[in-house]
C-alpha cells in the first residue's frame, strides 16, 4: 500500500509541476481564503469578506490580484457555504434514510460546484474512514481524485 500511495505522491508532484507559475502563486492564497472562513466561523466579524481577503493576502498586493481574489470570494464564498448549509427543516427529521433524501434533493438543486465540493469531500472521507486509520485525510483527497480521474472518467470514456 504504502509502495502505491509513494506511486499516486509521484504523479501529483509532475502534475504539480506542470502548473503554471501564475497559478502556484494563486494556491496559498486559495487556502488561506478558506483559513479565512475558517477564522470567520470561529469569531464572527464586521465585514467577513474584507478579513478573508486581508488574511489571504496580507501586507502589500497587485490591486489586480486583491481584485481577482475579492471577485472569487464575493462571487462563490457566500454561493457555495449557503447551498452546503442544512436548514432545521431537514435536521428535524428524524428518520435517517428520509433525512438523506432531503439532502440529496438539495444536493440534486445546488449548482455543479458545490456538488463537485460534497462529492468529493465525502468521497475522501468515506476513503479516510473506510482505512481505518491507514490513510490520512490528505492522502484521501489525493487518492480519490486520482482514482476517479485516471480510472472512473477514462472506464465512463470507454
Amino acid at each position: 500500500m504504502k509502495k502505491f500511495i509513494a506511486k499516486i505522491w509521484n504523479g501529483i508532484r509532475k502534475l504539480f509541476k506542470k502548473v503554471k507559475e501564475e497559478t502556484k502563486e494563486l494556491i496559498p492564497i486559495a487556502i488561506k481564503i478558506v483559513q479565512g472562513v475558517k477564522n470567520a466561523v470561529d469569531s464572527p466579524m464586521g465585514n467577513i469578506i474584507a478579513k478573508i481577503i486581508t488574511d489571504a493576502i496580507p501586507g502589500h498586493a497587485d490591486n489586480k490580484l486583491v481584485a481577482k481574489v475579492k471577485g472569487v470570494v464575493e462571487a462563490w464564498v457566500p454561493k457555495l457555504l449557503y447551498e452546503l448549509q442544512t436548514d432545521n427543516e431537514i435536521a428535524n427529521i428524524a428518520d435517517p434514510d428520509k433525512q438523506l433524501q432531503a439532502i440529496l434533493a438539495r444536493i440534486k438543486l445546488s449548482s455543479k460546484e458545490t456538488q463537485n465540493v460534497v462529492y468529493h469531500g465525502l468521497a475522501s472521507l468515506i476513503l479516510e474512514k473506510l482505512s481505518d486509520g491507514e490513510l490520512s485525510w490528505t492522502d484521501s483527497i489525493a487518492i480519490s481524485e486520482f482514482y476517479y480521474r485516471e480510472i472512473v472518467k477514462k472506464e465512463k470514456r470507454n
